[in-house]
């Protein structure tokens, strides 16, 4: 055999081998996919996620690589390409951390928190981002070309509430409404294990008129919850300075047929109407909730 053709097997032999020619045989391409299926089977990744931050931990839950993917970065490719030495990893990712949504970077994954600026800024909480979270385990070997998937669900509940009846407060700039909202006994934050944390917050929505309806409303987005929950919804009188209604949410839940629990695109949409000194309280058909976060 002349030198020619030996260089010929010796390539075809690391191809049929290792899959992969490299300078380092141990790092061999592996494309790592996203999936988002909301609650149907189609896949809806690109309409509600625009930014991935990925994470990837070895076996000794090191974090050995970081990534943010952009729109730009997304739209040309639902996914990323990894190059690692073989092994086993955990992928975590989060979807949608954008102006809302902080990252606290910490020594395990129960350590890494994520949560609205404003909890960790000790303001007042408005809203956090509409947040969804993913992670895989996957293997990389110096075998060949490999593909996975992280299949990602929600993290939050859409909150929309309409004030109905409402009079507004004369400003040189804009209508402002009379009635602040709190809902109260929210989880704080959330690990990288997707545990939400026990510690109970509370948070003020921005309370909107709504032109083209007339209306104050508020569209805001929480850390989600169950069915079974101590979430309360308050509202203030601003004027009078005084606490004017609280309801406990999942009563409402209960009476009105209103379920979370195993919904990713959860919404929970409440109409409080005033009328002289009676408020009446009813849902909010998800159907008619105008487009918004």
């Amino acid at each position: 055999m002349d030198m020619k053709k030996a260089i010929i097997l010796y390539i075809l032999l690391l191809v049929t081998v290792t899959g992969c020619i490299k300078e380092n045989l141990d790092d061999c391409e592996t494309t790592l996919y996203f999936s988002y299926l909301g609650d149907e089977t189609k896949e809806i990744f690109p309409q509600k996620i625009e930014k991935v931050d990925m994470y990837i931990y070895n076996q000794n839950n090191v974090c050995v690589q970081k990534a943010v993917l952009n729109r730009k970065e997304l739209d040309r490719q639902r996914g990323t390409t990894l190059n690692l030495p073989s092994g086993q990893y955990h992928v975590v990712c989060w979807g949608n951390s954008l102006n809302d949504t902080r990252i606290n970077e910490g020594s395990s994954l129960k350590n890494n928190i994520v949560g609205a600026p404003h909890y960790f800024t000790k303001e007042l909480i408005t809203t956090n981002d509409s947040l969804y979270f993913g992670e895989r385990e996957i293997t990389i070997t110096n075998e060949s070309y490999r593909t996975d998937t992280v299949h990602f669900s929600s993290a939050h509940i859409k909150m929309r509430i309409e004030l109905e009846g409402l009079d507004a407060v004369n400003n040189t700039r804009a209508a402002v409404s009379p009635i602040s909202i709190e809902v109260g006994n929210l989880s704080s934050t959330v690990d990288f294990t997707k545990t939400f944390s026990n510690e109970r917050i509370s948070y003020f929505p921005l309370v909107n008129f709504d032109s083209g309806i007339q209306k104050f409303g508020a569209k805001f987005n929480v850390l989600r919850f169950n069915n079974d929950n101590e979430v309360y919804l308050r509202l203030h009188d601003n004027l009078a300075n005084k606490e004017l209604y609280t309801m406990q949410l999942k009563d409402f839940m209960k009476e009105n047929n209103i379920a979370v629990d195993g919904i990713n695109e959860a919404t929970i949409g409440i109409r409080i109407r005033f009328n002289g000194t009676a408020i009446t309280v009813k849902p909010w058909d998800e159907e008619v909730i105008r487009p918004g976060l």
